[in-house]
């Protein structure tokens, strides 16, 4: 496993900005390449089929993230796994490898075939507008189909950000971006598919990057740390555990935090196809904001869950100062975007006046949004770094289901459809305020590794 090194990177020792910046930077552009493959297939619909087909792939999109929740948790189990090892300079990675290709492998064939199933179902539970019924309905059922391909290409990021890797991830997303557009083009605009050519052209372009990730990784299996052999697929009952551990709560509380803001969405739903336009369009900017404070969210939790295992406590410390001054600095250059220049946003995406109109008005309450992300990223990256899974559990249903429900339907009901924007977007400060006390708390300090025999409480 000598040569495990060559992709697997130790965080544990330098300069924390400048390592914080190497491994977020190529996230980020991951995440901006993943934007844009989502936006995408926005501004083509948006451009040459109207409000209807941009609601259809909003409502799709919105659904295909509550079933990728699976595939998501997992791999964050195995990420936070993977860092912990590499900080401990634990060289035998592959069980934790296998254990989760298999366990991703299982979760799309169940995901796919529940979507494509249970679609009428979502779709009525989202209140869809009779108008993208339809294109709502071809969009879910295609990507549903693609599911092994979404599982499989997350199981690989997810494994290589885990051992500190970030740039393969984005050549691969690079690839299946542009993919994404050029078929986007050819589908949606030369063939007039609408949402359906849509749908296939991101599953086309998943498929394309998962088995180019697929056959690299093959090719490198030696500094990869995985040989591929049958038999190293068989799951590790010592290594299922801690992903499991971790990925079934964060499981639950992506999908308690998505389904309210589904709740929410639904809500708005009922305002009409230019609401549900605009609260589609107002989705993918949250990606577009999600391109640095994601990216720095993630290598923070490497590089914490690196820190961890190595049991540098104060290295941790210096990593979440860090993390909080990168995001504030991109919330205020973000509110500045959304105050001044609303309207110039919204037309990259929909030509309808109406839609146009009401942006000023969804982009202020966004500000909201983007102050609350900012802050609860660095808290909430020591609880992902550590382990503590159960917690980010108990903060999702105060923040998903308590708060955010419940402003809702608080400030929709005496402020109309501004409210229920206002109340997704002050939902967000419990986790603030939560995984903040936790991290001023020093309770994490008394975790035990993942592998650990005993994990004692925090």
């Amino acid at each position: 496993m000598r040569k495990n090194k060559e992709i697997a990177k130790d965080m544990t020792e330098g300069p924390v900005l400048k390592q914080l910046a190497a491994f977020a930077g190529p996230v980020a552009l991951a995440n901006a390449l993943q934007a844009v493959y989502s936006m995408v297939d926005m501004v083509v619909v948006g451009q040459f089929v109207g409000s209807g087909g941009l609601s259809a792939v909003g409502i799709g999109g919105q659904i295909m993230f509550v079933m990728l929740a699976f595939g998501m948790g997992f791999g964050v189990g195995a990420q936070v796994l993977l860092s912990q090892q590499v900080g401990a300079k634990d060289k035998d990675l592959q069980p934790t490898i296998g254990t989760l290709f298999t366990l991703e492998l299982i979760g799309a064939v169940v995901i796919g075939l529940l979507g494509i199933v249970g679609c009428p179902l979502l779709l009525g539970l989202m209140n869809t507008p009779a108008e993208a019924l339809p294109d709502a309905t071809a969009y879910t059922i295609i990507c549903s189909c693609g599911m092994l391909f979404i599982f499989g290409y997350n199981a690989v990021c997810a494994i290589l950000r885990g051992m500190g890797e970030s740039k393969l991830p984005t050549i691969f997303i690079a690839v299946a971006s542009v993919v994404n557009l050029v078929l986007d083009l050819v589908f949606v605009a030369g063939l007039h598919m609408s949402a359906a050519g849509a749908a296939l052209a991101t599953v086309i372009a998943q498929g394309i990057s998962f088995v180019i990730a697929i056959v690299y990784l093959y090719r490198n299996r030696e500094q990869f740390g995985f040989d591929f052999k049958l038999r190293s697929f068989k799951p590790s009952p010592e290594h299922l555990k801690p992903i499991v551990k971790v990925g079934i709560p964060y499981i639950a509380q992506m999908l308690m935090i998505t389904c309210s803001m589904m709740f929410v969405n639904a809500q708005v739903n009922k305002y009409g196809v230019v609401a549900s336009a605009v609260d589609s369009i107002g989705n993918k900017l949250n990606s577009v904001v999600n391109i640095v404070i994601g990216a720095v969210a993630m290598a923070g939790a490497t590089m914490m869950g690196q820190c961890f295992g190595a049991r540098k406590l104060d290295r941790v410390k210096q990593v979440y100062r860090a993390c909080t001054a990168v995001c504030m600095i991109s919330f205020v250059i973000v509110a500045a975007a959304y105050l001044l220049l609303p309207r110039q946003i919204f037309r990259l995406f929909s030509a309808d006046p109406d839609v146009i109109d009401m942006s000023p008005l969804y982009l202020r309450v966004g500000v909201v949004w983007v102050l609350s992300m900012a802050t609860m990223t660095a808290p909430y990256t020591v609880i992902d770094g550590v382990g503590h899974a159960m917690l980010g559990l108990v903060i999702s249903i105060a923040d998903g289901v308590v708060a955010r429900i419940g402003l809702c339907i608080l400030l929709g009901h005496f402020l109309g459809l501004p409210g229920y924007w206002l109340g997704n977007a002050l939902a967000g400060f419990v986790t603030t305020i939560m995984a903040g006390a936790y991290y001023y708390s020093g309770r994490w300090k008394t975790r035990r590794l993942l592998l650990e025999k005993e994990q004692e409480p925090a």
